[in-house]
């Protein structure tokens, strides 16, 4: 194996194409991610091509089943047909059933091979196995020719123990050089056993405010080597800011402008306001969230608490009064009460009650 020819690969998974995008609320900006995750495949081709990449292998989750299209299916074709000299290794996730259809692996080019269960495909010395399902148990994967250099695919949770998984540790000392991993959407290593090493390359774009931050894929050699690539078209980040103090719409949005100023407008951001601010304020975070469009896409979240003066609360004889003190009674966390307390003041004054928790 020391003697071998060298090879590259790139490890992605949990593309999720064609997926609904609902966390973004708008729908043009929805559908341009559409596009840029599907486009997002195809960079990462063009990046295989122009690097001397031998393999892409895809842990899982290329599609997002329920918004699965025809279109987009043949646009993973052609991007793979466009690729020629790179081998595409594809396997199935749990979200993947009904989109590798028989059209679909019937269309597939020369250079694209559809993994099936435990069945190992070899180019030269390297040789790819992936196994299906969300648990994968030692006794599935055989023990590989330690003279080979081994890539073992799978899309499942990493377990310690006995739970119901893929448990890396119960693969040591079957010759795998690198475990390819999917289903959890951020970049994470380890090893096997003094040979081998696993991976979750992550998603490589980001489609929801629970996927924030640098996204990309892994690039491994049959040396050893292991690289995170950041190569997401943008971040989505989730940001907190404190107004504490700032009663007006214009000296609140002037903050969340001056916290944006450290990240790119290319990005996606959910701002969660927070601090504590008078009770008889009324924050509009539709019109905060409308006045930032100078960012890709912007959500703003309201989770201040209200500051009440509870000398005066607790004496006042009001329906505002006796409802504070009717709350202070109840069984619940400090932190329930203030949002009780919020939105309750909200109704007895009148306004809008806004309860958005996303």
């Amino acid at each position: 194996m020391n003697n071998m020819e060298v090879y590259k690969f790139i490890h992605t998974a949990d593309l999720h194409l064609d997926s609904a995008l609902s966390s973004i609320n708008n729908g043009q900006k929805a559908k341009t991610r559409r596009m840029e995750l599907t486009d997002c495949f195809k960079r990462m081709a063009d990046f295989a091509v122009a690097n001397n990449v031998f393999g892409v292998i895809v842990a899982g989750d290329m599609f997002d089943v329920k918004n699965a299209s025809p279109s987009v299916k043949m646009q993973v074709i052609d991007i793979i047909k466009s690729a020629g000299n790179v081998t595409f290794y594809l396997l199935s996730g749990n979200h993947d059933d009904k989109a590798f259809d028989d059209d679909f692996i019937n269309a597939l080019p020369n250079n694209a091979v559809m993994l099936k269960n435990g069945v190992g495909y070899r180019s030269g010395k390297v040789v790819i196995a992936g196994f299906e399902g969300d648990v994968v148990d030692e006794n599935q994967v055989p023990d590989f020719d330690e003279n080979d250099f081994n890539v073992a695919v799978m899309h499942g949770q990493v377990v310690s123990g006995n739970g119901e998984g893929i448990n890396v540790k119960k693969f040591a000392g079957k010759n795998i050089d690198y475990l390819a991993l999917g289903h959890i959407h951020k970049f994470e290593e380890g090893k096997i056993d003094r040979r081998g090493k696993w991976a979750y390359c992550g998603c490589p774009e980001g489609r929801g405010f629970d996927e924030i931050g640098e996204k990309g894929f892994v690039l491994f050699d049959t040396l050893g080597n292991v690289k995170f690539v950041p190569f997401c078209r943008r971040r989505l980040n989730e940001i907190k800011v404190d107004i504490s103090g700032l009663d007006s719409y214009i000296t609140q949005l002037d903050k969340i402008k001056k916290e944006l100023l450290a990240y790119s407008t290319d990005d996606a951001f959910k701002i969660i306001l927070v601090g504590q601010v008078d009770p008889a304020l009324r924050i509009d975070v539709v019109a905060l969230s409308a006045r930032l469009d100078h960012v890709f896409y912007a959500k703003v979240v309201d989770k201040t608490t209200p500051k009440f003066d509870v000398k005066k609360l607790e004496n006042e004889k009001s329906l505002r009064g006796e409802f504070f003190r009717v709350v202070n009674l109840l069984d619940a966390s400090d932190e329930q009460k203030q949002q009780i307390l919020k939105l309750g003041f909200c109704a007895l004054e009148g306004r809008e009650v806004n309860d958005d928790q996303d």
